[in-house]
């Protein structure tokens, strides 16, 4: 109790001083908590905006796809086909942890007959699923989302951009006119002799039974949340994707003949030439004509179920509270019990650069925290070096009354945390108010892709929580002590002869 006394006499003695490092410990445990909240934040903003709104905590492949790292590659190639649906949705439906999963396609559709050949991210699916899976994470700048049934692509906003740069045209939303608002700058230039698509002609990459087709827009769209790293993304109906790959539809059709021509169809050359009374007597219809006639009908024969046919993946979106990591064990050990040909990925791993380029923005808020760690220390070490130094005489003069050097050090030592209390715990706390007062006020990313990456999507929203805090003050409690090492070992060096060789 005594030296605590002590420390205290001293911090107010040495006021100058106790500011100086205090100010120091202030700012180093402010920044220290924004640091973090804002690391959380942009953890958190990116499983918003991605995991809850496109990708899913977890998603399931074919066990012979060999990519993992398949939902944004540089250079689509095609992915292995999900063998069993029917079965695997069955069992997915009776696990607990699942809230809610999508099966859906990937692929890449070269855009034909124009003077560059450009390339188009694009994700088969049946759109009302999409919705009820992930919410609304999209919404139309021009035209309409796709319904049920609906044939078409959804064509993002800033890919139209780029599309417009390769291949000359600007792409609008079928029956829509040209909204001047929404041009670009290049096209601005070019308008209104700017060159229209409300379709587009593409075929499918990569696979070696892919056809072509024109596929019309319906929309222009963006994502409300990273639609700048989303911007190569495209949408379109899952029946035209699988037509487009050569994949099995769901339509299930089959070709009827009326009972009227079949007799027609079925008749030999004997029939149609000789004697038959294929036609009536004295009828002067020719053959060529008859032909004509020839028509097929197309009919329905059930309902069309979008889920009886192939998929590339599965989304997985756990419920609330379940940790990703618990939920892989889970969904592994399912896999192997059920004899599924499947095999599990985190969103991560399946999202490939866009996670790396979220690592990387992480790491560079992680490293400029570290920065500052290593500065504090320094600042602060420096600084109580020189108070220790200039405190020759007083701790002299201490040992020649009979202090032992373990009194100076606890003394010394208790300034020094005192002051890391007291100032260290205000810029504690002034972070903590400074995140909760950003947090509600959404500081935009100006468009800015990486500043959008760094926000965890189109908001600077930080977040601490308790952990970030504990996190604040560890850090906090490993800066102190770093710092006073050195300068506790000056303090313990000096002698009663050094004071008197410094009078």
């Amino acid at each position: 109790m005594l030296i605590f006394k002590i420390a205290w006499r001293n911090i107010l003695r040495h006021k100058g001083k106790s500011f100086i490092i205090g100010g120091i410990l202030f700012l180093g445990a402010f920044l220290m908590v924004l640091g973090n909240a804002t690391s959380n934040g942009m953890n958190r903003g990116i499983e918003e905006n991605m995991v809850k709104s496109f990708t899913g905590h977890i998603l399931l492949i074919s066990d012979k796809e060999e990519d993992k790292k398949f939902l944004f590659p540089m250079l689509p190639k095609p992915m292995k086909i999900i063998q069993d649906y029917d079965r695997i949705q069955t069992i997915l439906k009776q696990q607990d942890y699942i809230k809610d999963f999508l099966p859906m396609t990937r692929g890449g559709l070269a855009i034909l007959g124009e003077a560059q050949m450009s390339f188009l991210m694009t994700y088969g699916c049946n759109f009302d699923d999409f919705q009820r899976v992930f919410g609304s994470p999209y919404e139309a700048v021009e035209g309409d989302l796709l319904k049920n049934g609906d044939k078409g692509i959804l064509i993002n906003s800033n890919g139209r951009k780029k599309q417009h740069v390769f291949q000359g045209f600007w792409l609008v939303p079928e029956g829509r006119d040209v909204v001047e608002a929404n041009l670009s700058d290049e096209a601005k230039k070019e308008y209104p002799d700017l060159a229209i698509r409300r379709e587009l002609n593409v075929g499918a990459f990569g696979e070696s039974n892919a056809s072509d087709d024109t596929v019309p827009v319906r929309a222009i769209v963006k994502f409300k949340s990273l639609n700048g790293l989303m911007e190569d993304i495209s949408i379109i109906d899952i029946e035209t994707y699988r037509k487009l790959f050569g994949y099995f539809t769901a339509e299930d059709i089959a070709e009827e003949v009326p009972v009227a021509q079949q007799k027609l169809l079925a008749a030999g050359e004997d029939d149609l030439f000789g004697s038959g009374d294929i036609f009536a007597t004295g009828a002067t219809t020719s053959v060529a004509e008859l032909e004509k006639t020839i028509k097929t009908k197309t009919v329905i024969k059930r309902v069309i179920n979008y889920d009886d046919a192939a998929f590339n993946y599965i989304s997985l979106v756990l419920n609330p509270g379940e940790s990703i990591d618990g939920a892989m064990a889970k969904i592994e050990n399912l896999i192997e019990a059920e004899g599924l040909q499947l095999q599990a990925v985190s969103w991560r791993t399946a999202s490939g650069q866009i996670a790396d380029l979220s690592d990387v923005a992480s790491g560079i808020i992680n490293v400029f925290v570290f920065l500052l760690f290593i500065v504090a220390i320094i600042i602060i070490a420096n600084t109580l070096s020189m108070t220790a130094m200039e405190r020759t005489e007083e701790f002299g003069m201490m040992r020649a009354v009979g202090a032992r050097k373990g009194f100076i050090a606890k003394m010394f030592l208790s300034e020094t945390f005192f002051l890391s209390f007291i100032f260290g715990g205000i810029g504690l706390f002034a972070g903590v108010i400074v995140t909760w007062i950003i947090r509600p006020i959404g500081i935009g990313a100006g468009g800015i892709d990486f500043i959008e990456l760094v926000f965890g999507g189109e908001t600077f929203r930080p977040m601490l929580g308790f952990a970030g805090l504990v996190n604040g003050i560890i850090n906090l409690l490993f800066v102190t002590i770093f710092a006073v090492i050195y300068p506790l070992l000056v303090a313990r060096k000096i002698t009663p002869l050094d004071a008197i060789n410094r009078q």
